[in-house]
């Protein structure tokens, strides 16, 4: 994982302190103990103290007590009750914490129902959905493209190899998420992760407790969804299953969807080694009206996915490993024409079908060294695809015993070996990281950053990097043909540098806590990968030659009261893009959010009306996007991105156990669309009921 997570440490064996040591590997000789505290008996410390003359003749002055004591029973023993010790399983971020971090008490205080309605609101953050309930969402940031965008669960990188419109295809329903953390290149090349622009780390059930929730609901548009999570703690492992399933008739025609997600989680906590085994599988089938063409708008996608992971974290007393294994298989049928509603012309050459695969190893060893620590690693990762277009042709596959669904297919693996130092200072730390790639197919490349952190106070922080990165081109880049798109399987890779300054204020100002955050980037990107044409022609090719530069600043306020008013925040990103395609015609997405805001306010009436403690409270969010670009119609006709101001609340009625809220989507009836001419639902209407044991 790449962020503190928090354990239950229960151990049998046990041992008594007699003194401490000030060497740096001190605290290590108490984890995964049970630790028994005695106390001194005064005649020993009298004993002690008469040793020396000079100290016996001071205490009868200033302590005559003490040299008059009497003894104690030596064999008196006062029992304390035994305590369940709660402490960081690994330091997993050896940079700076993530740039903004979303727990599971910020996602009961907003009115949402994904992972995705989640990330909406975080500055920086563009999510263009063509579904709900993240059916289908292309996910970006900073002014980044979907495909330059990172998808972690619980530190592994599932990012799908196809394309990036698979992004939000994880096993993981909102219900089941502990915290989400937003990363920034910079903060993953110490573990052997390459980000274009950042990504996004989902953490499930962390903690090591009991426990038992139940969500369910239904609302407009026959939409319905249960929800279930159940940990238990035996010894020292802690086991999680979670399952979800929701289905909806649509808020336009063809617009229906039904999604299921299992997960499950094991983790054991031994003496030295902390293990974790997760498995997932995801299933989804929806309409797809219009999403990619609005001159076939009869569309329909079903896709499929398996997930499985392992880590290991061994320690010694000045060191550890980290170890992870890790394989993702995603299958996707996509129909330009569904079956069942419309009869495809005679010139449709059948469905397409992909069947994507990641599968990797990654370790790294991290060992104190001076005042700071050094680390080196490798990562070993192949991707693949089997398909009906994309790829080579090939029928050599195994899975291609059937020529008409797959005879493409296209591999690549890359070995990473990355290290670095973090020098920890009173005050900050200074972190330098290198990483080396080498790819079967796009031969060797690099990634370097350089990350800075001052906390001059309590109150403040501050903190600067510099990052090179770089991005391989996705399947769909090199392959995918259709009437007027024409790929280049000879693309190269994509690279950027990027700066960053940041900072951080906190404070408690008559009892209510206020935190900012604050940062501006600039990114230079060279050689990226676009589709472009010439003004007099009609057929798209992806070529490597676009310059794009990005350059924005974000702002994030939260303000706890703890009254009435319990909680208040927002936040405010603004993104400006620079693009040379050398005269050509570019599709590149510049139809990025140039000014979005959003704001929130969590009360709780009773307290302000009764003066009562009435487990009342009314949440509401407004979001505002302004996006650049333009869109097409189905005439063809070019339309200007409408901004677009959305308001959500809740109503909740909470007991200790049991909980109930009702939730009005788009509450103003606004208009507006994430990507091309897809319209996005109005309003609607959601009831829920959460059972927490």
């Amino acid at each position: 994982m790449l962020n503190k997570q928090t354990v239950s440490i229960f151990r049998s064996n046990s041992f008594r302190f007699r003194r401490f040591c000030r060497a740096a590997y001190a605290v290590f000789n108490s984890l995964h103990r049970e630790v028994t505290i005695g106390r001194l008996a005064s005649y020993i410390a009298d004993r002690q103290l008469r040793k020396s003359a000079a100290v016996a003749a001071l205490s009868l002055v200033l302590m005559p007590a003490v040299a008059q004591a009497q003894e104690d029973d030596p064999t008196e023993e006062l029992s304390l009750p035994a305590v369940q010790i709660l402490a960081p399983a690994t330091p997993t971020q050896t940079t700076a914490e993530p740039a903004v971090v979303l727990t599971a008490q910020d996602i009961s205080n907003h009115s949402v129902h994904s992972v995705g309605d989640l990330l909406t609101l975080v500055a920086g953050i563009d999510l263009r959905v063509r579904g709900t309930a993240d059916v289908q969402g292309d996910l970006s940031m900073r002014g980044g493209s979907f495909d330059q965008m990172l998808v972690l669960v619980n530190g592994i990188n599932l990012t799908d190899a196809q394309t990036g419109h698979h992004l939000m295809d994880i096993p993981i329903d909102i219900s089941m998420v502990e915290r989400i953390e937003i990363l920034t290149p910079s903060m993953l090349l110490s573990r052997g992760i390459v980000a274009f622009c950042g990504a996004v780390n989902i953490v499930v059930n962390e903690k090591a407790q009991s426990r038992l929730l139940a969500e369910a609901c239904g609302g407009s548009n026959g939409t319905a969804k249960l929800s279930v999570l159940g940990s238990a703690v035996k010894g020292r492992w802690t086991h999680t299953v979670a399952a979800s399933y929701a289905r909806s008739d649509g808020y336009m025609d063809n617009t229906d969807y039904r999604q299921a997600n299992v997960y499950l989680q094991s983790d054991r906590h031994g003496e030295r080694d902390v293990w974790s085994v997760s498995a997932g599988a995801q299933m989804k089938d929806f309409g797809s009206q219009a999403f990619y063409s609005l001159s076939y708008p009869d569309q329909f996608e079903a896709t499929r996915t398996l997930t499985l992971t392992a880590t290991n974290v061994h320690r010694w007393s000045a060191a550890r490993l980290e170890s992870a294994a890790y394989g993702r298989l995603h299958s996707d049928r996509f129909e330009l024409f569904r079956e069942g509603r419309v009869e495809a012309p005679s010139w449709y050459g059948g469905h397409n079908y992909h069947l994507s695969e990641i599968a990797g190893v990654r370790s790294r060893l991290v060992r104190r060294v001076g005042t700071g620590d050094l680390f080196a690693g490798v990562d070993v990762r192949s991707e693949g695809i089997v398909s009906s277009v994309l790829g080579e042709a090939d029928t050599s596959f195994w899975l291609c015993r059937q020529p008409s669904e797959y005879n493409h297919l296209a591999s690549r693996l890359s070995l990473n070996f990355f290290g670095g130092y973090r020098l920890d200072f009173d005050n900050g730390s200074l972190e330098a990281d290198l990483l080396g790639s080498q790819n079967s197919v796009f031969g060797f490349n690099y990634g370097a950053s350089l990350d800075a952190i001052w906390q001059p106070s309590r109150h403040w922080r501050f903190g600067a990097s510099l990052t090179r990165t770089f991005r391989v081109p996705t399947f769909t880049d090199l392959y995918y043909q259709s009437v007027n798109q024409v790929a280049n399987p000879d693309l190269n890779s994509e690279r950027s540098l990027s700066a960053e300054l940041k900072g951080r204020y906190t404070a408690t100002i008559a009892d209510c806590r206020l935190a900012l955050l604050g940062a501006a980037y600039y990114r230079a990107g060279r050689d990226i990968i676009d589709w472009v044409r010439r003004a007099d022609e009609e057929v798209w090719y992806s070529m490597n030659h676009t310059v794009l530069d990005a350059i924005g600043a974000e702002l994030t306020m939260v303000l706890h009261v703890g009254k009435g008013i319990d909680e208040v925040g927002g936040c405010y990103s603004y993104c400006f893009e620079r693009q040379d395609a050398e005269g050509m015609v570019s599709s590149y997405d510049l139809d990025y959010l140039r000014h979005k805001a959003n704001v929130y306010l969590v009360l709780k009436p009773a307290k302000v009306l009764f003066r009562s403690d009435v487990p009342l409270s009314l949440k509401c969010d407004v979001n505002y996007r302004h996006r650049e670009g333009v869109y097409a119609d189905a005439e063809g006709e070019p339309h200007p991105y409408p901004d677009a101001v959305l308001v959500n609340a809740s109503l909740e009625y909470a007991f200790p156990r049991v909980a109930f809220s009702f939730d009005v989507h788009n509450i103003a009836n606004c208009s507006y669309r994430d990507f091309g001419g897809v319209p996005q639902p109005e309003r609607t209407f959601m009831a829920r009921v959460r059972l927490k044991l």
